[in-house]
């Protein structure tokens, strides 16, 4: 008798031992910080002939709604239900020593074909879709470039970069044109998000401590 309750009191603490290291190890997940990432842009205009004005109208148009940020794992039932607009922030500016593609910017200065509008970027935390939050651009990029819009990264299975952009080129003040598109993205390599009044080359970079 003594040997069988000796047998289960052995039994009740390594079960207890059991739960405390799943409580721990699941608080520990919990507060484990976000992965951050270095986003990098830069924007250029294209300056070659191009489709047609009409089509780049009706694009602006719709640039009044928001745009989602789509779920890269959606359930084979059916399409999810629609996330609620991304709340905005500001984020540490991207200093200059950091940037990855001033010798693209460069190269397409010096292209007559191409006009550098902006080359700028931030640091932020891989949030979630649910809890991704859009950058407006207003501060980061010269009030002489004719962008508006926001942009927000959301890291799910991949990452994803939404773009909710308007140009509206100093020559054609009539004129607005909409860039508005989600890529998914790899870490450490150039994107090229294209259109054809203006682009964007993106790189996502794993922020350095």
């Amino acid at each position: 008798m003594d040997r069988i309750l000796a047998r289960a009191r052995l039994l009740r603490g390594a079960a207890l031992i059991v739960i405390f290291a799943a409580t721990f190890s699941g608080a520990a997940a919990q507060t484990q910080p976000l992965q951050a990432y270095d986003v990098e842009l830069v924007i250029f205009q294209h300056l070659s002939p191009g489709a047609a004005v009409e089509d780049w109208e009706l694009e602006a148009a719709e640039a009044g709604k928001r745009l989602s940020i789509p779920d890269d794992e959606p359930t084979p039932l059916g399409s999810p239900a629609a996330p609620a607009p991304a709340a905005e922030s500001n984020f540490p500016s991207l200093p200059a020593a950091r940037y990855r593609l001033t010798a693209i910017e460069e190269t397409l200065r010096r292209n007559h074909r191409y006009r550098p509008l902006a080359h700028f970027g931030w640091t932020q935390p891989g949030f979630a879709r649910k809890d991704a939050k859009f950058v407006p651009i207003s501060t980061l990029v010269p009030a002489s470039s004719g962008l508006v819009g926001q942009i927000a990264l959301s890291r799910g299975r991949y990452l994803h970069l939404t773009l909710d952009l308007l140009f509206q080129p100093p020559d054609e003040p009539r004129q607005r044109y909409a860039l508005r598109q989600t890529r998914r993205m790899r870490s450490n390599e150039r994107h090229y998000i294209d259109h054809p009044k203006f682009g964007v080359i993106a790189v996502i970079t794993p922020a350095r401590d």
